[in-house]
């Protein structure tokens, strides 16, 4: 059988030096990426529907060299036929359409997978910055993000990859790798369906695995692997990726790092609480009380803090260690309690509080995974854990430094700081700098599971459930 060559591009479709001068010039506007804002629309609408250009070219009967040349600006007016074979094969509607061919966003089609926000996003502008930068650096193509449960691990991702979007025009991929329903092969209730090779992604199929790189290619990506697990064992997938895919940048959010390399380690910390000495009128600066005074005026909008209001409100951040996912749950509690109601019962039972209401959003509450990660650790890191939450420190809040805890535990000052090193990576320890010594305290809702860690060293996930 002999092999037709195709067309390089379809009958009367112009080339670039055949578009007039000022026209070539919103080439300017494309970030640098080299394809025009057509191209680089198609090409975001092609790699979120999870085909390759080969796989694009041959559901829409166009020629590879087509796609690639209208992908890369080198075509800038294609032809009615050819927007209809395209419009047929990624399957998108009229207005979908009309949206790719007169310069307005294209919309995320089914397989973006983003996910969804409430709240500001506030007390990470550092973070924000330090990771676009790093991402934006050709020797840091892949970060991934450590931290607890609901310390803000996604909501951080995804507000990088919306300025890196912004500001390179760099197409992003989310893998939504923390879902179970995705992990079994099912799609999220009321979510359109995945490409099944997506979902394969994270059972290590090397078909998938392969289909997942050619689909990026040689593309301005950003890949978002959510909610890894150990298991997962991403290492080699990442290094495959980086290696065949030479524009890609990965992000991984993940609870415990597992394997992944030590220096793309980027732990999430909770957001500042106030100091005992700091003023009333200053306590809405400190990132914690911002944020929850902010959700509670989003819940609440006639909400108006009075200094005694604050103070309770201190007392809630303190309370729940400052993590962004608790504080909202907090702002939706208030709704029918007080919050000085609510700063009270966080005295006797975080877990109360710090749960979501039923009938709300559903996702994980914050603590979910506490006792999971606690499970994780060895022997020897329980004990110091369980130390650090129950005997008082030579502090008199409760922090401690490596010197401190080793000559508790009676080990060398390098085995205890292997140990703080790893608790600090699972975001389950919070740091401060204290004459020139860095300090360490046990995270509230970790202390009461830190509480039972050397009774509970067989069988600890069996004994604490997240109210």
């Amino acid at each position: 059988m002999t092999l037709l060559r195709e067309p390089a591009v379809a009958a009367g479709e112009p080339r670039e030096q055949d578009i007039p001068l000022g026209f070539r010039q919103d080439r300017a506007d494309d970030g640098g990426t080299g394809a025009a804002p057509f191209g680089r629309r198609l090409r975001d609408l092609r790699l979120r529907s999870g085909l390759s250009q080969k796989q694009l070219a041959r559901s829409s009967t166009l020629s590879v060299r087509a796609i690639r040349d209208l992908e890369n600006g080198r075509v800038r007016q294609p032809r009615a036929d050819s927007l209809r074979l395209l419009a047929e094969a990624l399957g998108l509607s009229a207005p979908q359409l009309n949206r790719l061919t007169n310069g307005h966003s294209p919309g995320c089609p089914a397989s973006a997978a983003e996910p969804a926000v409430s709240g500001p996003f506030i007390g990470r502008e550092q973070e924000l910055a330090a990771l676009t930068t790093m991402l934006g650096a050709d020797h840091h193509r892949l970060i991934t993000i450590t931290g607890i449960e609901g310390v803000g691990k996604t909501r951080l991702a995804r507000e990088v990859t919306h300025a890196l979007e912004a500001a390179e025009h760099s197409t992003v991929l989310w893998l939504p790798l923390d879902d179970d329903r995705l992990r079994s092969g099912r799609a999220p209730v009321g979510a359109p369906d995945q490409p099944t090779w997506w979902r394969e992604v994270v059972h290590r199929g090397p078909d998938s695995r392969r289909r997942l790189a050619e689909t990026i290619g040689d593309a301005d990506s950003i890949l978002v692997l959510d909610g890894a697990r150990p298991e997962d064992e991403l290492t080699d997938l990442t290094a495959h990726l980086l290696a065949v895919c030479p524009r890609l940048r990965i992000l991984v959010t993940t609870r415990n790092p597992g394997g992944m390399p030590l220096d793309t380690l980027f732990p999430l910390a909770p957001l500042p609480v106030p100091s005992p000495d700091t003023e009333p009128e200053d306590l809405d600066a400190v990132a914690s009380v911002a944020l929850l005074l902010a959700q509670t005026k989003r819940i609440r909008p006639a909400f108006r803090p009075d200094p005694h209001v604050l103070a309770d409100v201190a007392r809630i951040c303190h309370a729940l260690d400052g993590l962004p996912a608790a504080l909202e749950s907090v702002a939706h509690w208030s709704l029918i309690y007080s919050l000085r109601q609510l700063a009270r019962q966080l005295a006797v039972e975080p877990l109360t509080v710090a749960r979501r209401p039923l009938g709300g959003p559903q996702r994980p509450d914050a603590y979910a995974s506490v006792h999971h990660t606690v499970a994780t650790l060895s022997s020897r890191q329980r004990d110091l854990l369980s130390i650090m939450s129950q005997k008082p420190s030579r502090e008199s809040d409760g922090y401690w430094s490596v010197a401190e805890v080793a000559d508790q535990m009676g080990l060398p000052a390098a085995e205890c700081a292997d140990d703080v090193y790893h608790l600090v990576i699972l975001g389950i320890l919070r740091r401060v700098d204290r004459h020139d010594v860095a300090m360490f305290k046990v995270l509230n809702i970790v202390g009461i599971v830190g509480q039972h860690a050397i009774a509970g060293r067989n069988g600890i996930a069996g004994q604490h459930t997240a109210a």
